[in-house]
């Protein structure tokens, strides 16, 4: 335990404000100040979405005295001298402190940290620049583009990484996936040890409860736990924060060799640290962990912010089923050789704080979620509204039942309060007499005057008003106010009475 908190400590340290972050100069000055600058350094860079900002941090050392102390930057820095990495590169418009106290990662612009129930980003924050930071002694970083294959290669993001350090990074589409359109990972590596970063997708889960009176309409297969669902997210019912992010620890390092539990933490203020979008019940936890990974000892940390969802989905299916969206997000570890992880840990903050997205890609993103969103909601009122349809006729079936069986206790307590079955229309060639319609309940029928035949007929007695077109046609119905011409009927319609 004590060894996490330590690391927290140190990730809080590299982001938290220098004296310069808590002087910030306006950013009017800064404009001011380095207007030329940006003229002869950035002549071709297209203003807006942080590009001109980004580009006179890469060329900071390049920088004019007046703009480099509007800034807050050393008028005269040394060739030798390099930013550490507990202090982010100030340039105007940026986040000059980085101010993300206890955080090992980006702001919620971040892919990697996208969060809420679209997965795409909603907003962009640049990130100080890491180019020419130093974590240790004079290590360089340099710049990495995370693209998007499927909309003509778009620049996604951008983040900074040790020099030598091998990355990769996959970012996918799922069209189909409504829960979860996005995916996002990526991986980065020293060649010289072990130490790595890595970013992981979003986790979404569902739980679906349907109440019992709908469960005859729900003819799905019920996914069972860790399955993914069709529209992304995965089948299981919630779980508490620490023993998710166990679970997931447990799913992406299987079978680790000398594994130790190192420690873990709540983070009740991670999300707000992170800046990520606001969603119900964030809580952020930490894990470290310890194992061999090629027969040597190696640690990792793991960082997410789980969240939890629960009730109907209001305005679409009225609470009839209630629906818990949970699990985890911004989810990240730092993997370094045992015993360097929490002297290695602000050059790996400087790696999660360098994350920026393009606000041009940001925009393409959320519109491709909000149609998505909206088409699946189209189709899900669509659906609920089936089921209220079908839930009436089952309503309207049970009425008619219930007035057949007050209809039969009626009939069953005259036949008791009766001296008698009167059975003289068996002995009279078959004529029926006034009080005996004891055998019509029997059979569910009503004996009815019949204007087509001029004699009777029987139809159900499920309905109390039945109606004949004299030609051999009959409707019955228990509304009171029906005919069928208003129905729409063809011909001219009678209401049949009761037979004697």
């Amino acid at each position: 335990m004590r060894s996490l908190r330590v690391l927290l400590i140190v990730c809080a340290a590299t982001g938290a404000p220098s004296a310069l972050a808590q002087d910030q100069p306006t950013l009017a000055a800064i404009r001011s100040a380095c207007t030329e600058d940006a003229q002869k350094l950035c002549a071709g860079v297209q203003p807006g979405g942080g590009r001109i900002v980004a580009c006179l941090k890469e060329h900071k050392d390049s920088l004019s005295d007046q703009c480099k102390q509007a800034a807050g930057l050393a008028a005269n820095p040394s060739s030798s001298s390099t930013p550490s990495a507990s202090s982010p590169s100030p340039a105007s418009g940026s986040n000059v402190s980085g101010a993300a106290p206890s955080t090992p990662a980006t702001t919620s612009g971040s892919v990697g940290g996208a969060a809420s129930s679209a997965s795409t980003p909603s907003k962009t924050k640049p990130a100080p620049t890491a180019k020419g930071a130093s974590a240790e002694a004079g290590e360089k970083f340099v710049e990495r583009v995370i693209t998007d294959t499927e909309h003509d290669g778009m620049r996604a993001a951008t983040m900074h990484l040790p020099e030598k350090w091998h990355f990769e990074s996959k970012l996918e589409w799922h069209y189909g996936w409504v829960e979860y359109p996005l995916t996002f990972s990526s991986h980065a590596e020293n060649p010289d040890n072990a130490e790595a970063y890595f970013q992981y997708p979003l986790i979404r889960f569902d739980f679906t409860e349907v109440p019992p009176q709908l469960r005859q309409y729900d003819k799905g297969r019920k996914l069972p736990p860790g399955e993914r669902g069709p529209t992304g997210a995965f089948g299981g019912p919630p779980q508490p924060p620490t023993q998710a992010l166990a679970m997931f620890i447990k799913k992406v390092r299987p079978d680790i060799a000398n594994f130790k539990w190192l420690g873990q933490q709540d983070l009740p203020n991670l999300a707000k640290a992170l800046r990520l979008d606001p969603s119900p019940n964030q809580h952020g936890v930490a894990i470290k962990i310890g194992y061999d990974l090629n027969g040597q000892p190696v640690e990792e940390a793991f960082f997410g912010v789980y969240y939890i969802s629960q009730g109907a989905n209001a305005g679409v299916n009225a609470g009839m089923i209630k629906q818990t969206n949970w699990g985890l997000q911004a989810l990240q570890s730092f993997r370094a050789p045992a015993g360097t992880l929490d002297k290695r840990m602000p050059m790996f903050c400087v790696i999660a704080k360098s994350m920026y997205v393009n606000p041009e890609w940001a925009r393409l993103s959320k519109a491709i979620n909000d149609k998505m969103q909206a088409d699946f909601n189209q189709k899900l009122k669509q659906g609920y509204d089936q089921l209220r349809a079908a839930q009436a006729i089952v309503e309207q079936t049970m009425k008619q039942q219930a007035a057949f069986q007050a209809n039969f206790d009626k009939q069953e307590e005259a036949f008791r309060n009766s001296p008698g079955v009167d059975d003289s229309y068996l002995r009279d060639g078959g004529k029926r007499s006034a009080a005996d319609h004891w055998d019509d309940v029997i059979r569910g029928v009503d004996t009815v005057n019949d204007p087509s035949t001029g004699g009777t007929t029987q139809l159900s007695n499920l309905g109390q008003y039945h109606f004949t077109d004299g030609f051999g046609n009959y409707r019955t119905t228990d509304n009171p106010n029906y005919t069928p011409e208003n129905a729409g009927e063809v011909g001219s319609w009678t209401q049949m009475t009761a037979a004697p």
